[in-house]
């Protein structure tokens, strides 16, 4: 009789832990699922948040290359305009040069040469000057050419100035260079001065004619 329920009881206590054992492993399994489900949830978030940065900063990464392909390519518009613009103007200045060389063996030359030594002696604004140019045009520059320059100046003034041509000593290029007396001041009317004056106007011009037809 106690060995029948010693075998009953031993049977009961085996089942509760089989049971029992059932109920944890199925539990463990459950956990099991559950996480999984989770990792796998979290894996597909990072996936996808991993997909968004990537294609974020790919798509950054193109807008960067192109602003820096059209900065590069805005540069190298400038630059070469620039020197399509330089280029004009120095063909535009040598002409100039030729004309004005050729100039010198004309009629008209000799007022050409008043009109800049009054300009120099306008800028000038002393009492006296003395009035040097290039060795071609110095026989040009006469008494009576500095009298016709001195009453100019007078009339455009109203401030008397005494010119006298200096010699032995021409300029190596075309135009005049007034010295003040006491060869303290000077002003420079040469050819290669004024040319270079203008040349920033003769640049604008350019630019302008350039960019206005390009864009008109």
């Amino acid at each position: 009789m106690e060995d029948s329920l010693k075998d009953g009881n031993t049977d009961r206590i085996v089942a509760g832990i089989l049971a029992d054992a059932e109920a944890e492993a199925a539990r463990i399994v459950a956990e099991a699922e559950t996480y999984a489900a989770a990792t796998t949830e979290r894996a597909a978030a990072q996936a996808a948040t991993i997909e968004r940065e990537a294609a974020a900063k790919a798509e950054a990464l193109a807008a960067g290359i192109a602003l820096d392909a059209q900065a590069k390519a805005a540069m190298e518009r400038r630059r070469n305009a620039l020197l399509l613009q330089e280029s004009l103007a120095g063909g535009i200045v040598l002409k100039a040069e030729k004309a004005l060389a050729q100039a010198m063996s004309q009629s008209g030359y000799r007022d050409t040469l008043r009109r800049w030594i009054v300009e120099a002696a306008i800028g000038l604004s002393t009492e006296a000057a003395t009035v040097n140019a290039s060795m071609h045009e110095l026989p040009l520059i006469d008494e009576t050419l500095l009298r016709e320059a001195e009453a100019e100046v007078l009339a455009a003034t109203g401030k008397a100035t005494r010119l006298s041509r200096l010699d032995g000593d021409p300029l190596p290029g075309q135009g005049v260079y007034l010295v003040a007396e006491g060869g303290r001041l000077a002003y420079d009317n040469t050819i290669a001065t004024r040319l270079e004056r203008g040349r920033t106007e003769i640049r604008k011009l350019i630019y302008k004619a350039l960019f206005d037809s390009r864009f008109a």
